[in-house]
């Protein structure tokens, strides 16, 4: 009876054309209220706030490296991981099926140190996602009492290690991922990442990880530490063994069963080249999206369809909006401002891209509608090289 009193109020008290903006207004200010509180509070892990990480105390590091023609980028990457400050670490670095010689440089490179334990898968078995399981099998093969995930082309500071295994234990956490610093070249692939990053965090709020009674989770494939107790807790990666988000998806379960987790951003400890050009970007993000609407192209297209709308009304809005209706969207851009211009910082992106945002969103959104048209016209995904079809990876859900 009340909220059909309040609705029967709002009818006669707004005219009907104040109605969108009311409710863009109303969309962006939950959205924002939601957001920004831990937004501010995201550590960012600096080197003169991290203590010294004594192995004796946190126990022995597994980093564990999948890489699948890699050879461009693998030699530099277990370079840095062998430069690392922390006494106590293994790499455990494993060839998957790699046609490139990849498998060659991880051979050599562990020749010449102990501490490279390499890996070399020949076949997939049925009922696996490539990196999933050479991630799984690299994490059987590891020794230590923490697990460090991480992807075949990131670059690791030499302390990259010892002040995530100090910031870890002085949080009592079970699992730590960390934003990296992303290398973008070229003004569309910068603009692609910054909404794809600006999206992540609205929506998934990896930055919210950290509370308990939130559904909020973090995952990031550059930078996953896991204490070998909550690995093996969720049942490892055979309990993702179908999923193409495996490192989300791990962050995810790692929260569902009751563990710590917290992001934080620590540009000066990893970075990244993601993708090396725009096109390569919206290939690799064939894979990623239709998983999370359960491999479904109407409610992934529907999605977008809103999201467009949720992004491009303000600013429409703020030019052609009659009247007084006009400083409804300003209302709604300058909350949109305040938090890209949050993520913009911590991320070092551009941002005067803000002014473009639709058209970021344009490309975002022809991006994730390709993949399902994609997925749809082939029957399946294409993933390292591997054909999935929808019907096996649905049941990975």
């Amino acid at each position: 009876m009340f909220s059909n009193a309040v609705w029967s109020w709002l009818a006669h008290a707004l005219p009907r054309a104040a109605w969108l903006p009311a409710l863009c207004a109303v969309v962006w200010t939950a959205i924002f209220l939601r957001t920004i509180p831990d937004l501010v509070r995201t550590p960012r892990l600096r080197p003169r706030e991290a203590a010294r990480a004594s192995p004796e105390m946190y126990g022995r590091v597994s980093i564990v490296v999948a890489a699948r023609d890699e050879r461009e980028h693998i030699a530099t990457t277990l370079a840095s991981l062998l430069r690392q400050t922390y006494a106590d670490l293994e790499i455990v670095a494993v060839d998957d099926r790699s046609s490139d010689g990849t498998g060659d440089v991880i051979d050599r490179m562990a020749a010449r140190d102990s501490r490279i334990v390499p890996v070399h898968i020949g076949e997939l078995p049925r009922g696996w996602l490539g990196k999933n399981h050479a991630l799984y099998l690299g994490a059987m093969r590891a020794t230590g009492d923490w697990l460090l995930f991480a992807d075949a082309d990131v670059r690791f500071y030499p302390d990259a290690v010892e002040r995530a295994m100090a910031y870890a234990h002085a949080h009592r956490l079970h699992h730590l991922t960390v934003a990296p610093r992303l290398i973008a070249s070229g003004y569309a692939l910068k603009l692609l990442t910054a909404v794809y990053i600006f999206n992540y965090v609205l929506f998934k709020r990896p930055q919210s990880a950290y509370r308990r009674r939130t559904r909020a989770h973090a995952g990031i494939g550059a930078f996953n530490l896991v204490s070998r107790e909550a690995y093996e807790c969720i049942g490892t990666h055979r309990a993702i063994s179908l999923r193409p988000d495996d490192d989300l998806h791990l962050g995810k379960l790692i929260k569902r069963h009751g563990f710590r987790q917290r992001f934080v951003v620590a540009q000066d400890m990893i970075e990244i080249e993601w993708y090396p050009s725009f096109r390569s970007m919206i290939i690799g993000m064939e894979k990623a999206p239709l998983p999370a609407f359960h491999y479904s192209a109407a409610l992934l297209t529907a999605a977008m369809i809103l999201m467009m709308a949720l992004y491009t009304t303000p600013f429409a809005g703020a030019i052609v909006g009659p009247g007084w209706y006009r400083l409804l969207y300003l209302y709604c851009l300058v909350l949109m401002g305040i938090l890209y211009e949050l993520h913009a910082v911590f991320l070092r992106l551009p941002k005067h891209q803000f002014l473009i945002l639709p058209l970021g969103m344009l490309l975002y959104s022809y991006a994730f509608i390709r993949s399902a048209v994609l997925a749809v016209r082939r029957g399946g995904l294409v993933w390292r090289d591997t054909f999935y079809t929808l019907r096996e990876l649905r049941r990975g859900l």
